[in-house]
């Protein structure tokens, strides 16, 4: 059985120390550590950070360490244990990986834990030597403790060795039941006066919701990791908890009652990490079981996993009485201007957004709202346009997620049509057109008249920065000196007359201009008009001539409509209803 320890005499320079021993192998081990973590689809080559790898035996004789590739290495056999130590850099403070400081330590095992072939199925040991960090620090994590071994944690196998984090350090926690289950929310680094109870009390709704939604929990308890700072936003889902990171200023404070857009947001990241503990984590695609972690695993399915998962976090919410029904319609109306913005749906289809996620959509750059499409919010769409669809049957999307959970909760969903033949099952309707558009095409999405039959009316509107001209580029920045083009959209007059992406812009029609001004200036022409615009490319000093185009309907409002009749007014107060159990909110 492997065995790391982990000891953290050196987190004021970001490292944290490894020492792994394994058992004897006249063959030897070949060691490595994944380029990824699962539930972020991005090759991130965690091996750059590992330094001063030596490997020893048990007697302290040298052990040679050969190199296979950038994240591989070899061993040779030896007739008695292998030591093997290093130390991993911890620089990065996201969910993703792990960060070091003399504040706190955080860490993924998938950038700390090397795998050792052969050895993946086995339990591994985990111990953490805390005696050179404060007595106030404490550990925060799901991994099952060893209460035979002082500081000791033991996972059944790498795969779970590498899906718990840790959270090490001084911590706000609370803690709650739902369905029956205990769970722990902790929180690094809060303002003062953070309403933590309230907190606590919200998100059991929402763990309720969820955990009756699938008939019962999956795990014995659960964690909420949550890392505050002054802007992150973002979560990873692993299968007994998650780690969240989010601005500390949007929480509630004590004293306050309204959910704000800020709080609502973290509502919805709750739902939407919880939720993937059964879908992504236990249900989820053939191609990410037994993980190819040396590289990327590939499937056409990510619509469903994150697409729909996108859509219930928000519509959880106000399963969950937290929001009313104007404001689940608000966050709605904001998933879906998110996915129509540009014309990226235009040229990718959601299979193939799912496909590229490890080029295409974790490396966007400034043209991607011109070339690709979101898993995540057309996805979404397609999941809200199933429910209603589902809905006018008799049955709805989370009918769906309950047949898929019986299906394949233990079992791998294959590729292709296995989930297109599942909803067509459960609403007990032909969907092999509606598929072909909404998956494999580039066409628009018709979700208007489906909303209009559950008494929501959708109005297109214009609004900043094209509710008054369409320059066709997002303009802005923070630099007194010059304002910068961000954005181009295709087809749109900024590029017709050859802005591009980077332009740094110091005059309009001959007259200063910063990021800070540009709008309140552009916003005094009109649709038609000529602007002289004067900047710099690559240092270059440069003209361009920009026609003005008219007010451009960029964004939908949702509201519910007051023409419907009593049969729309029926099906939105059922889709939208609050659950039987958590109606209203404790104060």
């Amino acid at each position: 059985m492997p065995h790391i320890h982990l000891t953290f005499g050196r987190v004021a320079s970001r490292y944290v120390d490894v020492r792994m021993t394994l058992p004897s192998n006249p063959q030897g081990w070949r060691l490595s550590l994944p380029a990824w973590i699962p539930g972020s689809y991005l090759i991130r080559d965690f091996a750059k950070n590992l330094v001063g790898m030596v490997a020893e035996t048990r007697d302290g004789a040298p052990l040679p360490i050969t190199p296979l590739d950038q994240q591989t290495w070899q061993l040779p056999g030896c007739d008695e244990p292998a030591i093997v130590t290093y130390a991993v850099y911890c620089a990065d403070f996201s969910v993703r990986t792990a960060h070091a400081d003399s504040d706190h330590v955080f860490f993924n095992g998938s950038s700390l834990f090397l795998r050792a072939h052969g050895l993946e199925q086995q339990s591994h040991q985990l111990t953490l030597d805390l005696s050179t960090l404060p007595d106030t620090w404490r550990v925060a994590t799901a991994m099952p403790a060893d209460p035979q071994v002082p500081g000791g944690y033991r996972a059944d196998d790498y795969e779970a060795l590498i899906d718990y984090p840790f959270e090490i350090g001084e911590f706000e926690e609370v803690a709650f039941e739902a369905g029956g289950v205990p769970h722990r929310m902790v929180f690094s680094n809060p303002l003062p006066g953070t309403d933590f109870a309230r907190i606590a009390r919200d998100v059991a709704r929402i763990c309720a919701v969820e955990i009756d939604l699938f008939d019962g929990a999956p795990f014995d308890g659960y964690l909420f990791l949550v890392a505050l700072d002054g802007q992150g936003f973002g979560g990873l889902e692993h299968r007994d908890s998650t780690a969240l990171i989010f601005p500390r200023e949007d929480l509630p404070m004590r004293g306050e009652s309204a959910v704000s857009p800020g709080y609502q947001r973290f509502l919805s990241l709750c739902a939407h990490e919880y939720f993937h503990s059964w879908h992504v984590k236990r249900i989820r695609p053939a191609a990410f079981e037994n993980l190819p972690l040396a590289g990327p695993a590939h499937t056409r399915l990510l619509w469903v996993f994150e697409g729909f998962t996108s859509y219930f976090d928000d519509w959880l919410v106000r399963r969950a009485g937290l929001i009313d029904e104007a404001q689940y319609l608000s966050a709605l109306a904001q998933t879906v201007n998110r996915a129509v913005r540009g014309k990226g749906w235009q040229r990718q289809t959601l299979e193939d957004s799912s496909f590229y996620a490890w080029t295409r959509f974790y490396q966007q750059d400034e043209n991607a709202v011109n070339a690709i499409v979101s898993y995540y919010t057309r996805g979404a769409m397609v999941a809200l346009m199933l429910d209603l669809i589902l809905r006018k049957a008799g049955r709805s999307l989370a009918t769906v997620m309950q047949r898929l959970w019986q299906s394949h909760g233990a079992v791998g969903l294959p590729e292709g049509a296995a989930i297109e033949r599942l909803i067509e099952s459960v609403g007990g309707l032909p969907l092999g057109e509606f598929f072909a558009d909404a998956l494999r095409g580039t066409v628009p999405l018709d979700f208007v008249p489906l909303l209009a039959e559950f008494g929501v009316r959708a109005e297109a509107v214009a609004e900043p920065p094209f509710s008054v001209v369409d320059f066709g580029a997002v303009v802005g920045g923070d630099d007194p000196r010059v304002a910068r083009v961000q954005i181009v959209f295709e087809d749109r007059p900024a590029a017709q007359a050859g802005l591009a992406a980077g332009d740094e812009i110091v005059a309009l029609d001959g007259y200063a201009i910063n990021g800070a001004g540009w709008q309140k200036r552009l916003d005094r022409y009109r649709a038609g008009d000529w602007v002289s615009v004067t900047g710099f490319r690559q240092g270059r000093l440069r003209q361009w001539r920009v026609s003005l185009g008219a007010s451009v309907l960029n964004q939908w409002r949702l509201s519910p409509s007051a023409d419907s009749g009593t049969a729309a007014v029926t099906r939105r107060s059922t889709w939208l209803a609050v659950a039987d159990h958590v109606v209203g909110r404790d104060e």
